[in-house]
C-alpha cells in the first residue's frame, strides 16, 4: 500500500479524502496544518501528496518549494488540492513543482484517477539515447537533468517527461489531448489548459522566448522543431 500524505484543514474535506484514499487501497496520514503535514513527512515514508493550497500556517506554495529542494522526495508526486478559481494560483503551483490539481468539489473516483496518474506517468516513456543536445542544453535520460550553460535547470516531472516526449518525437505535432494521455494515461480527467501551462514554463525555463524550439501548431497543438537536436548515446 502506498502512504499518501493529506495536508488539509477543512476538516470535512480532510476526512472525505483519507476515507477515499483507504477505499481504494492507500494508506493515508492527515495532517490539518503545514506544520503537522511536514512532520509527519519528516517521520514516515511517504509515497505521494495531496496538497490544499490555503492552510492557516504554511503557505502550499512554500510547502511544495521546499519539497522539491529535498533530495528524497524531489519527484514525489504531489495532487494540488484548492477552490479557488483563479488559475493564477495553479499555474504559480505547477511552475513550483505540482504535478497536477484538482478543484473543489470534485468527485471521489476523479481524485483517485488523477492520484493514480500522478504515479503512472514516470513509467511511460521509452529512452531512446542516453543523451539529447539542444543547442547549449543537454537532456540527462538516466540521470534525469536538463543542464543548461554547465547549471542544473529545475524541472518537475512532469515538465521533464513533457519535454522528454516532444524532443523523443521532434516534428511531430501533439494534440493536448494527445499530451494529456501521454502523460497521465487514458484516465485522465486534467483540462488540456494544464499542457498549455507546462509548455509555457518549460518556454521560460529552456528560454526559448520566441518559441523556436516549441512550437505552436495553431488548431492543433505542439511540436519540437527537430533541427535543433544532436543526439549522442553515451
Amino acid at each position: 500500500m502506498k502512504n499518501i500524505l493529506v495536508i488539509e484543514d477543512e476538516l470535512t474535506t480532510a476526512k472525505l479524502i483519507e476515507q477515499t484514499l483507504n477505499k481504494h487501497q492507500y494508506n493515508s496520514l492527515v495532517g490539518t496544518t503545514g506544520e503537522i503535514g511536514l512532520d509527519l513527512l519528516n517521520n514516515h515514508h511517504i509515497d505521494g501528496m495531496v496538497l490544499d493550497l490555503f492552510l492557516p500556517d504554511i503557505n502550499g506554495f512554500d510547502i511544495i518549494k521546499d519539497i522539491r529542494k529535498n533530495e528524497f522526495y524531489n519527484e514525489m508526486p504531489i495532487l494540488v488540492v484548492t477552490s479557488n478559481e483563479d488559475k493564477v494560483d495553479v499555474i504559480l503551483a505547477l511552475e513550483l513543482g505540482a504535478d497536477d490539481y484538482i478543484t473543489k468539489p470534485f468527485y471521489n473516483r476523479e481524485l483517485i484517477a488523477r492520484l493514480k496518474a500522478c504515479f503512472r506517468k514516470t513509467n511511460r516513456l521509452v529512452v531512446k539515447e542516453n543523451n539529447i543536445k539542444i543547442k547549449d542544453i543537454t537532456i540527462d535520460i538516466d540521470a534525469r537533468r536538463v543542464i543548461k550553460d554547465g547549471k542544473n535547470i529545475k524541472f518537475t516531472s512532469a515538465e521533464f517527461n513533457l519535454l522528454l516526449i516532444l524532443v523523443e518525437n521532434a516534428d511531430h505535432v501533439f494534440s493536448r489531448d494527445q499530451l494529456l494521455t501521454k502523460l497521465w494515461g487514458d484516465s485522465c480527467f486534467s483540462e488540456t489548459r494544464i499542457i498549455d501551462m507546462h509548455i509555457s514554463s518549460l518556454r521560460k525555463k529552456l528560454a526559448d522566448k520566441d518559441n523556436k524550439l516549441i512550437e505552436t501548431v495553431r488548431g492543433v497543438g505542439y511540436r519540437f522543431a527537430k533541427a535543433f537536436i544532436n543526439t549522442n548515446s553515451e
